[in-house]
């Protein structure tokens, strides 16, 4: 019996539906997934035959992808990403740009605007602190031979930071080498005493995604930190911590997740 799929008409709802079927995609169909959350303008903007070339696909598993979701092909799909740069609100960038250009904040209005959403980020992490995951996770680190941690873009001060700490702790630890190419031999090498700390949060990096997919798929023990139960990490995760990551600040704030860094780093060092 053939299951007859509703097109999502928006962007964002056809997010969630990629977002909760995901893992029941082919490989092929989860990469063009993966690539048409990290990159939608790319999907907006491309052409069919150029977005296949960049992710090593047939034409016609774009096709296929689409009908998936109940598209009648990728011209239907790709006009929901288009309707989203016609309807949607301006990037980051854009937001940046145009108060700088506007010029109406002073240096000591943007520090103070700065400053409020650092403190937000740090209240909403200790109104949720997720203290029995948070005691998983330090059991985990205390019992592992070796911690790897994977994390880019804003979180990879993140991942920086808590090699450092580790470090610090005479806690065996390093960064998975994703500019050096050597991510996933890494990943190979990690034994069952190991464990994996990714860290990642929207829009989440295809490397770090990759990552932990690969690890789980290889039985890996993996430690998630990133915003919300649908994020790729989380699913593939033996215990997620959630760190709110939903602000209007031009600039996300680090100080949730370095915060929480903080606390697993003192927490782990203690005798």
């Amino acid at each position: 019996m053939t299951i007859e799929r509703v097109a999502p008409k928006t962007f964002d709802a056809l997010r969630q539906v990629i977002r909760d079927r995901f893992q029941d995609l082919s490989p092929h169909l989860q990469r063009i997934a993966r690539a048409s959350l990290e990159e939608p303008n790319t999907f907006a903007l491309s052409t069919t035959s150029k977005i296949a070339e960049s992710l090593d696909v047939q034409p016609s598993t774009l096709i296929r992808f689409s009908k998936e979701f109940g598209y009648s092909g990728f011209t239907d799909l790709q006009n929901i990403f288009r309707q989203r740069l016609i309807e949607g609100e301006p990037t980051t960038r854009e937001k940046v740009l145009s108060e700088t250009l506007a010029g109406t904040q002073e240096v000591e209005d943007v520090l103070g605007n700065v400053v409020e959403a650092n403190i937000a980020a740090l209240t909403k992490l200790r109104k949720n602190p997720n203290t029995g995951d948070i005691s998983k996770v330090v059991g985990m680190m205390r019992e592992a031979s070796h911690i790897y941690v994977a994390g880019l873009r804003r979180s990879r001060p993140v991942a920086d930071y808590l090699v450092y700490g580790l470090l610090r702790t005479e806690k065996p630890s390093s960064l998975l080498d994703f500019a050096g190419g050597m991510a996933g031999p890494q990943i190979s090498t990690i034994s069952s005493a190991d464990v994996l700390v990714a860290i990642a949060f929207p829009p989440y990096s295809t490397p770090v995604i990759n990552a932990v997919m690969d690890a789980n798929v290889s039985g890996k023990k993996i430690v998630a930190i990133t915003d919300a139960p649908d994020s790729p990490l989380a699913k593939n995760a033996l215990v997620t911590l959630y760190v709110d990551a939903d602000t209007k600040a031009p600039m996300q704030p680090v100080s949730g997740p370095m915060g929480l860094i903080q606390a697993l780093l003192v927490l782990v060092g203690q005798p």
